[in-house]
C-alpha cells in the first residue's frame, strides 16, 4: 500500500532504515516504501474520517497483524481495503 501522507511516508522510510520509533518492522517499511512512488502532492497529514484516514487505519490494522504474524487477519485487511470498507478501530 502506498503512503497517504508525508508523515506516514516519513515513518515508513524510518522503518525501512531500521530506525522506527513506532515499532514498525524494517521489512514492512521496505515493502511500504517500494509501493510509494512519490510523496509529491501528498498532504502533510490526513483529516479524520477521510478516505485517506480510512486507508491509514487499514494500514495500521494490517501492521498490527504483521507484528502478531496473523496471516489470516493480514489478508482480511487487504481485502477490506480493496473493497473500500471502513476499518475497525
Amino acid at each position: 500500500m502506498p503512503a497517504v501522507s508525508k508523515a506516514q511516508a516519513a515513518a515508513m522510510a524510518a522503518a525501512a532504515q531500521g530506525k522506527s520509533t513506532l515499532g514498525i518492522p524494517k521489512k514492512v517499511g521496505k515493502e511500504f516504501m517500494a509501493a510509494t512512488k512519490s510523496t509529491k502532492g501528498l498532504p502533510e497529514h490526513v483529516k479524520k474520517d477521510s478516505a485517506a484516514t480510512n486507508c491509514s487505519q487499514h494500514v495500521h490494522n494490517y501492521l498490527d497483524a504483521v507484528v502478531r504474524g496473523d496471516s489470516k487477519e493480514m489478508e482480511e485487511h487487504i481485502r477490506k481495503f480493496h473493497k473500500g470498507e471502513k476499518p475497525k478501530g
